[in-house]
C-alpha cells in the first residue's frame, strides 16, 4: 500500500501529483484504444504483469492477480486472436518520452531464444549475449530476432523507455527495419506536442545511437535531409576516408571519390584533428577527451541487403559524409571508442554527441529488465505473432513504470540502502497499490458457459516442423 507519494528527478514535465496521475490515465486510455482485438484482455494482462510479485514463471500465473478477471486460457487465446495497432501504439509510447531530456535514443537487437521448439516458424540463428563467455566466440541460437527503439535521456540512470520494437522477420536486414523506425519516430516528435505544456526539446536535433552491428553508411545514406542525427559506432581496425582533393582543371577521366585513408588502428595515417574536447574528470567516471575529423566517409558494405534503390553494379555507390568522433578515457579499464556522426548541417555538438553514445548503454539495462522482471522472453508461445503482441505488453507495461516514478514511494527491503531517483524495479514494486487509484478502461468479463469440449472421435494432427533459417548478412 503506498503511505506516501515521493517526488523523484527526471520525472514527467508537470511536477503535482496530480498531473501525474492525469497523464498516467490519459497513457492507459490511448493504449486501450490501440488494442483492435480483445483489447480487455490485453489490457489487464499488462496490470497483471506489473502488479504480480517477483518473477514471472508462466502466463497463466497472470490469471491468479485479481486485476485480471479473466481465466488463464484467455491468456493465451488473446495473444493468438488479439490484435494491436502497432502504428498507434508507438506513437502513444514516443508522445510520453520527456523532450526536456534532449531526444536521445538507442537502437539494439535482442534475442528472444527457442532452441527447442521445432514446430515455431520464422527462427533464425541469432546472436545470444546471455550465452556469451567472453572472447568473442559469437555463440549463436535459434530463435526470434527482435529490435528495440528506446529513448536513454541525458540522466544518466539505468531507465530506458521503449518507443518501439519490431521483430527482424526472415529475409529482413535489421538495418532497413532501423530506417522505418527512426522515420516513424521522427514523425512522431514532428507532429506531437506535449499537452501538459512540457519542453519540447528545446529545438535539438534528436539523436539515435546504434552499436557496431549498424551499417553507417546505409543508416546516415537513407536518412540524409531528415531531422536526425545518427551515431554508430566503428570498428577499431576500421578504414574511413577524407574526401579527395580538388580537381585540376584539364584532368581527364572519372573524378576520384576517395581520399587520403585513415585506419583508426594507426596513429600514422591520422591528421590533425579538427575539433579537441577535454573533458575533466567528473563523480564516478574519469577524465575524458574527445578528437573529431570531419569531412570523412567510410566504404559503402557490400551486402545486397544494403544496396540503395537505383544501384547499377559497376557504378561508384554514393558516399556517406560525415564525422568520426574518437573519445578516449584516462581510466585504462576503457579503451578507446570510435563513433561516426552523421546528420544536419550545423548540428553537430561534440559535447553532446559523445555524451549522448555514453546513454546507448542504458538500453542493456532495460534488455535485462524485461526478461528477468517483466518475463519477455519467458512465454513459449508457438508463432511469432504472438511473441510480437507479448513483446509490445511489455514495453506497455515498462512505460507505465516511468510515468509512475513520481507517485510510488521507495518500498525498499530491510537489507537495501536508501536511493534517491527509484529503480525500475522498486517502481514496480509500489505498482500494486497505485492500480487502485488509476482505474481501468477494460470491460468486465461477461458471463459464459464453458464450451462443449472436443468432438467426440476427433484426433489432433502433429503440428508441422520449421527449419532454422540463417539470418540475411548485417554488414
Amino acid at each position: 500500500m503506498i503511505t506516501k507519494a515521493v517526488a523523484v528527478s527526471g520525472s514527467v514535465p508537470d511536477g503535482s501529483l496530480v498531473g501525474q496521475l492525469r497523464r498516467l490515465r490519459r497513457f492507459r486510455r490511448a493504449v486501450y484504444e490501440s488494442f483492435t482485438r480483445w483489447p480487455d484482455v490485453l489490457f489487464e494482462m499488462v496490470d497483471a504483469l506489473l502488479c504480480h510479485p517477483g518473477r514471472l514463471e508462466s502466463l497463466p500465473y497472470l490469471s491468479l492477480e485479481p486485476v485480471l478477471r479473466r481465466g488463464h486460457g484467455s491468456v493465451y487465446a488473446a495473444l493468438d486472436r488479439g490484435r494491436i495497432d502497432a502504428a498507434v501504439l508507438a506513437g502513444v509510447l514516443a508522445g510520453v518520452v520527456d523532450r526536456s531530456s534532449g531526444l536521445v535514443f538507442a537502437l539494439d537487437c535482442s534475442q528472444w531464444p527457442r532452441p527447442d521448439a521445432p514446430t515455431s516458424p520464422d527462427r533464425t540463428l541469432n546472436y545470444d549475449a546471455g550465452k556469451d563467455v567472453g572472447g568473442g566466440s559469437g555463440v549463436v541460437t535459434p530463435g526470434w530476432w527482435f529490435q528495440w527503439l528506446a529513448a536513454t535521456g541525458t540522466s544518466g540512470s539505468s531507465w530506458a523507455s521503449p518507443v518501439a520494437v519490431a521483430r527482424i522477420a526472415v529475409g529482413e536486414n535489421h538495418n532497413v527495419v532501423a530506417v522505418g523506425q527512426i522515420e516513424a519516430l521522427l514523425k512522431q516528435v514532428a507532429a506531437d506536442r506535449d499537452p501538459d505544456g512540457g519542453d519540447d526539446g528545446g529545438g535539438l536535433v534528436p539523436i539515435v545511437c546504434a552499436d557496431g552491428d549498424y551499417s553507417p553508411v546505409y543508416l546516415g545514406g537513407r536518412l540524409t535531409g531528415e531531422r536526425v542525427q545518427i551515431v554508430v559506432r566503428l570498428r577499431k581496425d576500421a578504414v574511413v576516408m577524407a574526401d579527395p582533393p580538388p580537381r585540376e582543371p584539364g584532368t581527364i577521366g572519372r573524378p576520384r571519390v576517395h581520399g587520403p585513408r585513415m585506419k583508426l588502428s594507426d596513429r600514422r595515417s591520422w591528421r590533425d584533428p579538427d575539433e579537441y574536447l577535454a573533458v575533466p574528470a567528473e563523480p564516478g567516471r574519469a577524465a575524458v577527451s574527445v578528437s573529431v575529423w570531419h569531412g570523412m566517409h567510410p566504404r559503402a558494405s557490400e551486402s545486397a541487403a544494403l544496396r540503395e534503390p537505383g544501384y547499377r553494379p559497376g557504378y561508384s555507390r554514393p558516399v556517406t559524409r560525415g564525422s568520426v568522433v574518437w573519445v578516449c578515457s584516462a581510466d585504462p579499464a576503457y579503451p578507446p571508442m570510435w563513433l561516426f556522426w552523421t546528420g544536419p548541417e550545423g548540428s553537430f555538438d561534440l559535447d553532446r554527441v559523445w555524451r549522448a553514445y555514453l546513454r546507448r548503454y542504458g538500453i542493456e539495462h532495460l534488455f535485462r529488465f524485461l526478461k528477468q522482471y517483466l518475463a519477455w522472453t519467458r512465454p513459449r508461445v508457438r508463432g511469432p505473432e504472438q511473441a510480437e503482441r507479448w513483446s509490445w505488453l511489455v514495453a506497455v507495461a515498462y512505460v507505465h513504470l516511468v510515468l509512475a516514478r513520481g507517485l510510488i514511494a521507495d518500498q525498499r527491503l530491510s537489507w537495501e540502502r536508501r536511493r534517491g531517483p527509484l529503480s525500475p524495479l522498486r517502481v514496480k514494486r509500489g505498482f500494486r497499490g497505485l492500480h487502485p487509484r488509476l482505474g481501468s478502461p477494460a470491460k468486465p468479463r461477461k458471463p459464459s458457459r464453458p464450451g462443449p469440449g472436443r468432438p467426440t472421435g476427433h484426433t489432433s494432427i502433429p503440428a508441422t516442423r520449421h527449419r532454422i533459417v540463417r539470418p540475411v548478412t548485417k554488414t
